[in-house]
């Protein structure tokens, strides 16, 4: 269907339409103005949809539903983006000081991009050229920049040993470079994570989808990916009991509490559980400004089961 401009005012008055309500209408107007409406409603107003009423052609909101609780899933979203992302740089740092020692003790400090220092086999060949390549279109834009560090380090070593070249790498350069590495460095690494390589693969991955979405502002809260967690990796949520449909988890495997429970896997204790208080406060802020059902509708669309609150006792 054709979208047409709409005023803020037009705005309103469609929200108004499938019952939204408003507290301050005056503060909503700079507020649509501000984030804009489509990013505000399209995803965000589905927690509260009501879907005995609703139809095909127009979505109608649960009976007493304000628009100050949308806007407080919306800014919830971007607290757990913000949120999410530091992690996940924070687990790039690792996995590339990680790859970089293994791989470079292996191969040595230079000449070490060789074809043959890769996974074997045919099938494997295109995407290893593939990485090459955009390691070295990386390097060539990152270390030869007039002035910067990379190119005095360049210009001093004469060599751009991988601990050094890590620092162009994305974190899908980064996931790729794991993933095509041997067998036994594979495992090395793995077992830094108490992990193995299928699975620490898996992990990757995943967050970098997530990543992403983060970087670009995207909706997070109600991801569903298309890879998720593989059943010898779901611990936590056997011991968290969470219910099983067709012997599937029904939740924690491919949507934002599986993310969770990967940045647990790979980070400390200790920095998880700073990072679980920083959850239940965004999460205590939200339920603040939601009814019960609402909130346990959030709950459901983010993944998380009733008792979240237990994962960070998990050992």
């Amino acid at each position: 269907m054709k979208r047409e401009f709409k005023t803020i005012e037009e705005q309103i008055e469609i929200l108004k339409s499938k019952g939204l309500k408003f507290k301050n209408e005056e503060n909503a107007k700079h507020i649509l103005l501000r984030e804009n409406y489509y990013y505000l409603t399209e995803e965000y107003e589905n927690v509260f949809m009501d879907l005995k009423r609703s139809t095909e052609k127009k979505d109608v909101f649960m009976p007493d539903t304000y628009f100050e609780e949308l806007y407080a899933i919306y800014n919830m979203d971007r607290e757990f983006r913000n949120l999410i992302f530091d992690y996940i740089n924070l687990i790039e740092t690792h996995v590339k000081s990680y790859v970089s020692y293994t791989f470079s003790k292996k191969y040595g400090y230079k000449d070490y991009l060789k074809r043959e220092n890769f996974i074997e086999g045919k099938k494997f060949n295109k995407n290893v050229n593939k990485l090459l390549n955009e390691i070295e279109k990386n390097r060539n834009r990152n270390f030869k920049t007039p002035g910067s560090n990379e190119k005095k380090y360049l210009d001093e070593n004469g060599i751009l040993p991988l601990w050094v070249l890590v620092k162009a790498f994305t974190f899908g350069n980064i996931t790729n470079f794991y993933g095509l590495m041997k067998m036994q460095e594979k495992e090395e690494v793995a077992k830094l994570y108490k992990s193995n390589p299928y699975s620490l693969s898996q992990y990757l991955k995943m967050l970098n989808i997530v990543r992403n979405i983060c970087a670009h502002g995207d909706i997070l809260f109600n991801i569903r990916t298309v890879r998720r967690l593989y059943e010898s990796d779901c611990k936590e949520l056997e011991e968290l009991e969470i219910e099983k449909k067709d012997n599937k988890y029904i939740c924690g495997t491919n949507d934002l509490f599986a993310i969770i429970i990967i940045i647990k896997k790979l980070i400390t204790p200790g920095e998880f559980s700073k990072m679980f208080i920083k959850i239940e406060n965004i999460l205590s802020d939200v339920r603040e400004e939601l009814d019960e059902l609402s909130f346990k509708n959030l709950l459901k669309s983010m993944g998380f089961p009733s008792n979240y609150n237990m994962l960070d006792s998990l050992i």
